[in-house]
């Protein structure tokens, strides 16, 4: 493996590693349940991302190519259910809690930003749906990130977009 691809994937797991360190400090921190709970699942999803990066390290190191196709990452993101599971309750967000929020999706842009990079810079098929499919799991956490930023600050509005309910009737 060569030295820029090399120092590339370390960069992505010291990235996964700070990220899940920073949604555990940010759940501990967190009042709200929904708040909380995305914060753990998420660190969860690092944490598995940050591991698969390692063993395709290792892979590369010793095989000097992927031998099989990567075709995802984590299995089906548990986000949907934990966003769900807290609608239930009325969550009432603290301040910080969406600044936390807000600095979370900044990171998952770098992340995004990353592998799209190295999906670009690789010629090897299983080496690009690999950096994809992160890709595509990060865009995820954001999408789940936005949601939750929305359904704290404004749940009635958020209550109307996801609902489907419309005020004309139809």
């Amino acid at each position: 493996m060569d030295r820029k691809k090399a120092e590339a994937l370390k960069r992505a797991i010291k990235m996964e590693e700070e990220g899940k360190k920073f949604y555990l400090q940010s759940a501990g921190k967190a009042k709200s349940q929904l708040a909380k709970q995305l914060f753990q699942q998420l660190a969860r999803e690092e944490d598995n991302h940050a591991r698969k990066i390692e063993e395709i390290y290792e892979q590369l190191q010793t095989e000097g190519s992927l031998g099989e196709w990567v075709t995802g990452v984590n299995e089906p993101s548990r986000l949907t259910k934990v966003f769900s599971g807290s609608l239930v309750k009325k969550a009432g967000a603290q301040a910080t809690e969406i600044k936390a929020l807000q600095f979370a999706l900044g990171m998952e842009e770098k992340s995004i930003k990353l592998y799209e990079g190295l999906a670009q810079k690789t010629r090897v098929l299983p080496e690009k749906r690999f950096y994809l499919g992160l890709s595509l799991e990060e865009r995820g956490h954001y999408l789940k990130l936005m949601d939750s930023i929305e359904f704290l600050t404004d749940p009635e509005a958020w209550y109307r977009m996801k609902g489907g309910a419309n005020v004309d009737g139809g």
